[in-house]
């Protein structure tokens, strides 16, 4: 007898490892995949990053090139020598970076605006460069220098902003060569340290408005184009803002702000790597005197006034000092011992010296080998016309020891005389 089964329409697994097998491979597959793309991505970027960099030091490398031609081209050799001294200056020293330290803060919050004040290079003598209350800066020499404030921005409000008066600035003179002496201030901004033998704005994260009527800004070089901004004289006051947010630069004169459209508008973006300090800074290269207002008056700007931009306030912002107790409550020095049954504050203090005097006087106290006796049983010369007692250190008393003095003494003996 035969029997005709049907196959089955699904066969069984009996190789139950197959699956878990396609299940690994296509894991993997997956992984490698993901890897080699994030390592291709990697490399593109890394790529792409050498690549701008590159080309970014070959712009740079090509500025500092094409910038060092144009001043073998347009400035003289005394020019050329200060242009790459100073260079050399801000490679050698970096701009401070960061926030105010803790010292800082403290000292703003105890002084409030009175922190603030100019300093001066160690190189400057008082006949260079004299700073009066420490906003006042007198400058003497006919050269070029600088000086800065002691502490930065604080970059805590949205703006600051300051003022200089040119309170002396003398007219124009002529040298012995026939060359015009014309004093030049710079008033702006700038990193520090920044070279002391240059005005501000001729050198790399500085900003100056200059007396001739020129913005300068990482500018060394000399203008060909009529200034852009009014020629500054005596009693003049230049103002200097800074917009902590976007960086941006304006100046003011005479309590209007300077339009700066025809150089294509105020200076923005105006900050620096790694949170760099943007301090004032201002020079001169011949004889003036220019006072400064970081806000200890009142701005000659209205709306600094109204919208309170000055570098700090007028008084410290510090705790108020602590509450004493009334004066007759304080100890100044406690009685080591107290008698409980004489409570008498009047014991406390020594006798009076002439009460005793002329007690001892009256009672007639002496004797041998007393001093006081000695004192009191003396002359009556001892007295002065005012019957106050008086001693002579130097008199006689009645003693019976013997008196010692030079005369009364032998020689020392010296080794070798006869």
């Amino acid at each position: 007898m035969y029997f005709e089964l049907d196959e089955p329409a699904i066969i069984p697994p009996y190789n139950h490892t197959h699956g878990n097998n396609g299940k690994l491979s296509t894991a993997v597959l997956v992984v490698i995949i993901t890897l080699s793309s994030v390592f291709g991505i990697v490399s593109i970027s890394i790529l792409i990053f050498y690549l701008v960099r590159r080309s970014n030091r070959a712009t740079e490398d090509d500025l500092r090139r094409e910038e060092e031609n144009q001043a073998y081209l347009e400035l003289n050799s005394d020019e050329q020598e200060l242009f790459f001294q100073s260079r050399e200056f801000l490679e050698m020293n970096p701009y401070y970076i960061g926030d105010l330290t803790l010292s800082q803060n403290l000292s703003i919050q105890e002084k409030g605006i009175n922190a603030f004040e100019f300093v001066k290079d160690q190189m400057l003598t008082n006949n260079d460069l004299l700073i009066v209350n420490k906003t006042e800066l007198n400058f003497f020499k006919n050269f070029e220098c600088s000086c800065q404030t002691n502490l930065p921005i604080p970059m805590k409000n949205e703006v600051y902003y300051y003022e200089a008066k040119i309170y002396s600035l003398p007219e124009t003179s002529t040298s012995e060569d026939g060359q015009a002496n014309d004093t030049l201030i710079s008033i702006g901004l700038g990193v520090k340290p920044y070279p002391w033998f240059r005005l501000p704005g001729r050198h790399l994260h500085s900003v100056s408005y200059d007396s001739d009527g020129y913005r300068r800004h990482n500018q060394p070089f000399h203008f060909t184009t009529e200034p852009p901004f009014p020629k500054l004289a005596k009693g003049d006051v230049i103002g200097v803002g800074y917009r902590t947010r976007s960086g941006t630069i304006f100046f003011t004169r005479n309590g209007k702000k300077v339009s700066e459209s025809k150089i294509g508008g105020h200076i923005k973006n105006f900050k620096l790597a790694r949170n760099g300090q943007i301090f004032p800074i201002i020079g001169a290269n011949n004889i003036c005197s220019i006072h400064v207002n970081l806000g200890q008056r009142g701005f000659v700007f209205i709306e600094a006034n109204v919208k309170n931009w000055k570098y700090a306030p007028l008084e410290g912002t510090g705790p108020a000092p602590p509450a004493y107790n009334k004066f007759n409550a304080d100890i100044l020095l406690e009685r080591s011992e107290i008698d409980e049954e004489e409570d008498d504050r009047a014991n406390d203090f020594p006798p009076d010296f002439w009460a005793t005097v002329s007690k001892n006087k009256r009672e007639g106290s002496g004797g041998k080998g007393n001093i006081e006796g000695a004192l009191y049983d003396a002359d009556e010369d001892d007295d002065d016309d005012d019957g106050h007692f008086t001693y002579d250190a130097y008199s006689e008393v009645n003693s019976d020891d013997e008196q010692i003095t030079l005369n009364s003494l032998p020689p020392p003996y010296v080794h070798g005389e006869e």
